[in-house]
């Protein structure tokens, strides 16, 4: 896979990142249909899990890993199925595009807390990007609207908490080896909660309407191909470069949410995105560049 050209990288990045926002647009559609958040989430994990380990088995690549790198690829996984839940619990009261961008300032937080820890050295572009990710973030929230549900602010804060950790833990865990096997894990682990939580609350809904049905149905398989294609772009492009392609994501789904939800923003949120999305690029370039 390495052999391939970069633009190959690049167009696969590019649709695992639509892919991610396509499958995140269609849950709050399920919802409405007579799914619910838990019962998207089961099925989407389950789907993934199996499709990562099918690739593992067609590759040839072992499936072990040592005890203590498994229990703690599960730990991983069950913080992933925390901010899952509540990123997709965040769309129900405030409109996806905002959601998947307060979500995508994750490499803001993985920046900041890697230069309180002394793992990283702060620099006057990234500190102007984070001053500049900040006014955007203002500006897209709009948050002197009265309408606007804190709800919704609160559970997208606490899934950019999620994956920043996740990040954290996961880059650590992975080292130099091979990631597909701890995402396997990762993933069993989080189906596997996902699945015991909708047990205990006997909550697994069905949805009962067509247009609900297609939603249930096609966005799991979007978040099982964006999660492969991911593993291929990566082989490709490197972590950093896929990671910088992947921000196409808030755009697809500022699109997604107006095709697919009605749900548009006004011009000073459209123009916060763009300087939270240009912050975070930057941050991201110069990552690259000291590596």
């Amino acid at each position: 896979m390495s052999r391939k050209s970069p633009l190959t990288g690049i167009v696969l990045a590019g649709a695992a990142a639509m892919s991610f926002a396509a499958n995140t647009a269609t849950s709050p559609i399920a919802t409405e249909g007579g799914s619910n958040v838990l019962t998207f989430l089961v099925v989407r994990s389950v789907a993934a899990a199996l499709l990562v380990l099918t690739l593992l088995v067609w590759t040839g690549s072992s499936l072990r890993l040592a005890p203590r790198r498994r229990w703690a690829a599960f730990g991983v996984g069950t913080i992933l199925a925390l901010y899952s839940v509540a990123l997709l619990s965040a769309i129900q009261f405030i409109p996806i595009a905002l959601a998947v961008l307060i979500f995508y300032t994750f490499p803001i937080l993985t920046t900041l807390f890697l230069w309180i820890r002394g793992r990283e050295r702060a620099t006057w572009t990234a500190g102007i990007a984070l001053l500049v990710a900040f006014v955007g973030l203002v500006l897209a929230l709009d948050l002197g609207n009265p309408a606007l549900d804190l709800r919704g602010i609160g559970l997208a804060a606490l899934s950019a908490l999620g994956i920043t950790t996740v990040v954290l833990l996961n880059s650590r865990l992975v080292g130099g080896g091979d990631s597909r096997p701890i995402t396997l894990h990762m993933l069993s682990a989080a189906s596997i909660v996902f699945i015991l939580v909708t047990a205990l609350l006997g909550d697994f809904a069905l949805p009962d309407t067509a247009r609900g049905w297609w939603a249930f149905s096609i966005g799991p398989l979007f978040y099982a191909f964006a999660i492969v294609t991911l593993f291929i772009a990566m082989s490709i492009l490197g972590p950093i470069r896929t990671s910088m392609t992947m921000n196409l994501e808030p755009v697809s789904s500022m699109v997604l949410g107006f095709l697919l939800l009605s749900q548009a923003l006004g011009g000073l949120q459209i123009v916060g995105a763009a300087l939270v999305i240009i912050a975070v690029l930057t941050i991201q370039r110069a990552k690259g560049e000291q590596i």
